[in-house]
């Protein structure tokens, strides 16, 4: 960890926090409604945010579609909007200039929609998906009407949690909100102390009872869900109300999955707002509760949006004992506020290298309004802390070759600990490491093209090549841009099909997530954000066993790209790479090629 040197204090008044979030919801709203004012065809043929499907069948809760492969298919997790609409308009050859509004203000229902997975047919053309978080209305609507034409479009932002933050900031009547929002911040010296204790919850647990607030920064792969639900065992048995909040319920079900809790779930002692008909059948055992209260020797979990709520409407102060926030780096700086107002305890577990909150406000607008500290709420906090920060410095997601690649985030301080070798991918052996890691593969990239149709093709032999060698390996294929996400999803899906096990998703929306390999894909422009730090080091450091970069051979040349970025690519490129030229027949040269480069 690079330390911080001090450079400044700094006060950040209420008036200025409240406006920079309604700055940020008149920013997410004007995007979605350049997108609602778009003509329809254009959304689906052009940009490819919309999408035509045949409704198959419903089941175990589960909407199954039929997509042709000719377009991109939702991406998995994409939140989108469902609707039916008259028969003549279910043909997309009709939609002439009407717009996505014009379609929506047409549709007969509508529901909500989440993409969980991808699977391919015995036709090559088409892809059958999956989708939850159907309505019951909906369901009821189309279920009888066997192959009926659906139409999904984009989805209008959750502002509500925006505005709950709001009303935190405007809440001066709470010692403990103004604890965060009416300090004066400074930045220090500091380095994390590193935790090396075999057991960490426990040492968790004795310092929480020293102090009301602790910070955790937990870097890829260091067992901080684990962490989080041994400790809740401990907290719960001893009596007290526990409240986990993170961003995505994704988070909040991997907690409840642990074998920690697993006692707790059994006396129904777990429970979580807003479950789903899809997460109940996940765990059955986890008990819905329609409103956050806390209930002795038990664990309400529950996302920030609803959290900030709770907070919001509060009138008495700390009615919990104890509030962990997972995911904190992306968190806003108001959320802070609300988990100090929730709870005597504060648990703060993050990673300020990895992703920071996502905001559609630009940052020329972010930089003139200084806005930046209410965004990076998790690093703010870190620079000023006046209590010690913590770090977790052992991984248990990959080698040591790996970790001490994304040690170079974290000044060296990651042990792995595996010793685990891995061989067994034999038709792209040359070019892998046995001790597993980051692999770098350089080519031809136009400049400024976000979609390069021999890099595209490259990507795509690459991950059909581990397919034929291990079929239910899994596999990310990574990027930071949406165009470019949805390039690679057509490509690998008109080629090898949709598969369950291979995710093709934009950097901004994985934290979390654990692969076998890693396919990052670097196309040759905007480095400034496709080589962003934070997204580098997420996108690699999702696999147990290989990463492996794709990018131009004139990569380094860029004066953009960043210390912490350069030097991971500067000591990869050193140990070895493989540079394979843009060719018209690339299954041809590949495999009569595919030798290294020294």
């Amino acid at each position: 960890m690079v330390k911080k040197i001090l450079y400044y204090n700094m006060y950040i008044d209420r008036h200025s926090h409240w406006q920079f979030l309604e700055d940020e919801m008149k920013a997410e709203t004007e995007e979605f409604n350049k997108k609602f004012m778009t003509t329809a065809i254009s959304l689906l043929i052009n940009s490819e945010e919309m999408f035509v499907a045949q409704f198959v069948t419903f089941k175990d809760g589960e909407m199954i579609m039929k997509f042709p492969n000719t377009r991109s298919l939702p991406r998995k997790g994409e939140f989108l909007m469902c609707m039916v609409l008259p028969p003549n308009l279910q043909n997309y050859r009709n939609w002439g200039k009407l717009t996505y509004r014009d379609l929506y203000k047409q549709r007969y229902n509508s529901t909500e929609a989440v993409c969980i997975w991808h699977s391919s047919t015995n036709d090559k053309n088409f892809s059958l998906v999956g989708f939850r978080r159907v309505s019951i209305d909906f369901a009821e609507y189309i279920k009888e009407v066997s192959g009926i034409i659906l139409v999904f479009g984009p989805q209008r932002p959750p502002i509500d949690y925006l505005m709950n933050l709001q009303r935190i900031v405007e809440d001066k009547s709470s010692p403990n909100v103004s604890s965060i929002l009416d300090n004066t911040y400074f930045t220090k010296e500091w380095t994390p102390i590193l935790i090396n204790h075999d057991n960490v919850s426990n040492f968790v647990y004795n310092q929480l009872s020293l102090t009301d607030t602790m910070i955790i920064q937990g870097p890829p792969g260091t067992g901080k869900t684990y962490m989080i639900s041994e400790l809740c065992k401990r907290l719960c048995k001893e009596g007290f109300s526990v409240l986990v909040t993170a961003l995505t319920n994704r988070a909040l079900m991997e907690i409840a999955e642990k074998p920690a809790v697993a006692s707790l779930l059994n006396e129904g002692k777990i429970f979580k707002t807003n479950i789903t008909i899809d997460e109940h059948r996940e765990n059955s055992k986890l008990e819905p509760i329609k409103h956050i209260v806390p209930i002795p020797s038990a664990i309400i979990l529950s996302t920030y949006y609803i959290t900030s709520g709770f907070a919001a409407d509060l009138s008495l102060e700390t009615p919990f004992d104890y509030i962990i926030m997972d995911e904190a780096s992306q968190a806003l700086l108001a959320m802070f506020a609300a988990s100090k107002k929730i709870g005597k305890h504060n648990l703060w577990v993050g990673d300020i290298h990895q992703l920071s909150p996502i905001i559609a406000l630009n940052r020329d607008r972010v930089r003139i309004s200084n806005y930046k500290e209410m965004i990076n709420g998790l690093q703010l906090l870190t620079n000023s802390s006046s209590s010690p920060i913590y770090q977790l410095s052992t991984t248990y997601r990959f080698g040591q070759r790996a970790a001490n690649y994304t040690g170079i985030f974290y000044n060296g301080t990651i042990v792995a600990k595996t010793t685990k070798y891995f061989t067994d991918l034999p038709s792209i052996q040359k070019i892998l490491f046995t001790e597993g890691g980051p692999t770098l593969v350089l080519t031809d990239m136009p400049s400024g093209e976000y979609t390069p149709q021999f890099a595209l093709m490259l990507t795509t032999y690459i991950v059909g090549s581990i397919i034929r060698d291990v079929k239910d390996k899994k596999i990310a294929v990574l990027t930071c841009m949406k165009n470019t996400t949805r390039a690679l999803q057509k490509v690998i899906t008109q080629n090898i099909g949709s598969m369950n096990n291979i995710i093709i998703e934009t950097i901004a929306r994985i934290q979390g997530l654990t692969t076998d390999v890693t396919v990052f894909f670097v196309p040759n422009t905007s480095y400034i954000r496709t080589l962003e730090p934070n997204l580098f080091n997420v996108a690699t450091s999702r696999a147990k066993e290989h990463t492996i970069i794709i990018a131009d051979k004139n990569l380094l040349e860029y004066p953009t790209i960043t210390p912490y970025v350069r030097c991971y690519l500067e000591r990869l490129k050193s140990e070895r790479y493989i540079y394979i030229p843009a060719q018209k027949n690339i299954n041809k040269y590949l495999e009569q090629n595919f030798m290294l480069e020294e």
